[in-house]
């Protein structure tokens, strides 16, 4: 983990999850994310204390905890006051909700209370919606995101846009086979959005930073339209939820081991159905207390 300098104002921590950084004149920070828990909150810390700048601020792109687990101890630590949209908000105050809707709404059992569904909770101080803002004394720009998570943003500062996950690397496209999205419609506006935006430089949370966004942008599109296509390949014919699910990890060479694994797939699925519902593409049927999709 390091602290790299992109200008005088803006700084990069390269990490599991990327953070961002930008100062003032008088060496007041704002965080942009905080990583997973509080090991890495602590090594952030460490950095900008190092660095010589005081922590003031800590901006969540959104609620999952490898973004905000470490929140909590950099606020007990310094004070610092937190920004987050007011959809994001809630989840981040109370952690409990992510393996809550990852559980279908029901009590998530052991295997979804650990530091990767569930972070520790922390007040957020200041909701934030799109356009400028003055977080202690620095400005920057909130950048509505949404798609990866219903309430996401980007930080805008100095011509770096921090883009969260909205898009991730072509390597990570491939890793993980279908990415998680909750709502792919705003996923591809955000796509339209990035491709239309002119900052100098781009940096994924997980990914290099890039100067050329266009090639990540079409990777990260090409997938989810493909999937699309796959989805609707399958659905010649009835099929649920969960047949849907397992043929389209097969096909995407995506092997479901373990139960937070199948949430996760689970509602990055369903999201794609409710998108082709929205559009009228699929319908719904039931017979023998089973719901089946299938193509209009």
């Amino acid at each position: 983990m390091n602290l790299n300098k992109i200008s005088d104002r803006v700084y990069y921590i390269d990490s599991a999850v990327n953070m961002g950084l930008v100062v003032n004149d008088r060496g007041e920070a704002l965080l942009i994310d905080t990583g997973i828990d509080e090991s890495t909150g602590k090594k952030v810390l460490k950095l900008i204390l190092g660095a010589g700048f005081a922590l003031k601020g800590i901006i969540l792109t959104h609620s999952h905890a490898d973004h905000c687990g470490g929140a909590p101890h950099l606020v007990k630590a310094t004070g610092a006051r937190v920004y987050a949209t007011g959809l994001e908000k809630g989840v981040i105050e109370s952690p409990l909700w992510e393996p809550l809707y990852l559980f279908s709404g029901a009590y998530p059992p052991s295997p979804l209370l650990n530091k990767f569904f569930m972070a520790p909770g922390v007040a957020v101080n200041h909701t934030v919606v799109p356009g400028v803002i003055n977080a202690g004394d620095i400005s920057v720009e909130i950048v509505d995101l949404a798609g990866h998570s219903p309430g996401q943003i980007g930080v805008a500062a100095g011509g770096v846009l921090f883009c969260a996950d909205s898009v991730i690397a072509p390597e990570v496209v491939e890793k993980h086979g279908i990415p998680l999205n909750s709502h792919l419609a705003r996923a591809l506006d955000t796509f339209d959005l990035l491709e239309a935006r002119k900052d100098s430089l781009f940096i994924p949370a997980h990914g290099s930073p890039v100067s050329d966004l266009g090639p990540v942008i079409k990777a990260n599109r090409s997938r989810v339209l493909e999937t699309l296509s796959t989805i609707l390949q399958l659905l010649d014919k009835p099929l649920t939820a969960e047949e849907i699910l397992a043929e389209a990890c097969s096909q995407r060479g995506i092997s479901i081991t373990n139960i937070g694994q199948q949430c996760l797939m689970n509602l990055t699925v369903m999201a794609y159905l409710g998108y082709l519902l929205e559009e009228g593409r699929i319908a719904v049927s039931y017979e023998s207390n089973r719901q089946y999709f299938s193509m209009v």
